[in-house]
């Protein structure tokens, strides 16, 4: 009886001094000032398996994997800080220096200019900060079209009629930014390669044909699944099979 009283007080007294996510945090970010990028990025991981998420966490965390030279850890937090805050500059600039680190370079399709323009678009705000501003253009639509509905005269009714025309138009928009800023967050397509050497295989199968040979911090999309097995692609066209442990979804 008594082990089990002191083992009950040996946990409460573990709980009530065990760090906040804020603590921890504070002394990741003086580990890294420090140059203790490994000790850095496990208190990093420590506060993201506590549910505290945010771009900046993620961003963190991928620079200590980057000084760390741990390229494919630091490409994957440093594309999930970008899927939160797509508007990160920061964030871009060290995943495209990243990026320049990598073995593999695959071609990817030129996109058309609206095609760039409506990533572009799109990449201005979060799904939060769209969703918040679809509200905004929600309610001065329904503003507008009071404003139409009660004018006496020909020219108020005029312009407030081209302002509901406006706050409809961008309103929809914005919803649809919402939504696809929200799918690109959610979405389990993409994954980044873990692995120093991986080779891509015809079937999903280890005695199937080497296609072809990929490296840490490659981009890759996932196409279809099979047991232990994906079928990814790269920007290039190439299409093959990888065990699931060489790659991490992001």
């Amino acid at each position: 009886m008594n082990r089990y009283i002191t083992l009950i007080l040996l946990l409460l007294f573990q709980h009530s001094f065990a760090a906040t996510p804020e603590e921890l945090l504070e002394e990741a970010n003086e580990a890294y000032t420090r140059s203790e990028y490994n000790y850095a990025a496990e208190l990093y991981e420590q506060i993201l398996t506590e549910g505290m998420v945010s771009a900046d966490l993620y961003y963190n965390l991928g620079n200590a994997y980057f000084k760390s030279n741990k390229l494919g850890p630091a490409i994957v937090n440093f594309e999930r800080a970008l899927r939160l805050r797509p508007s990160d500059e920061d964030a871009s600039h060290n995943l495209a220096v990243a990026r320049s680190r990598i073995v593999d370079s695959t071609e990817q399709r030129p996109q058309l200019f609206y095609e760039r323009w409506w990533k572009a678009a799109y990449s201005l705000q979060g799904s939060d900060g769209w969703a918040i501003t679809s509200i905004i253009l929600i309610i001065a639509f329904l503003a507008a079209t009071s404003a139409y509905l009660f004018s006496k005269t020909v020219v108020w009714k005029k312009v407030s009629f081209y302002f509901m025309l406006l706050f409809f138009i961008t309103g929809t928009l914005s919803l649809v930014f919402a939504q696809k800023q929200y799918n690109r967050i959610t979405s389990e397509k993409e994954a980044i390669i873990m692995q120093a050497r991986v080779t891509a295989k015809s079937s999903p199968s280890a005695q199937s044909s080497d296609l072809f040979l990929m490296h840490e911090g490659t981009k890759v999309t996932i196409r279809n699944g099979l047991g232990e097995w994906k079928e990814i692609s790269l920007p290039n066209g190439s299409v093959g099979w990888i065990k699931n442990e060489s790659m991490e979804i992001i």
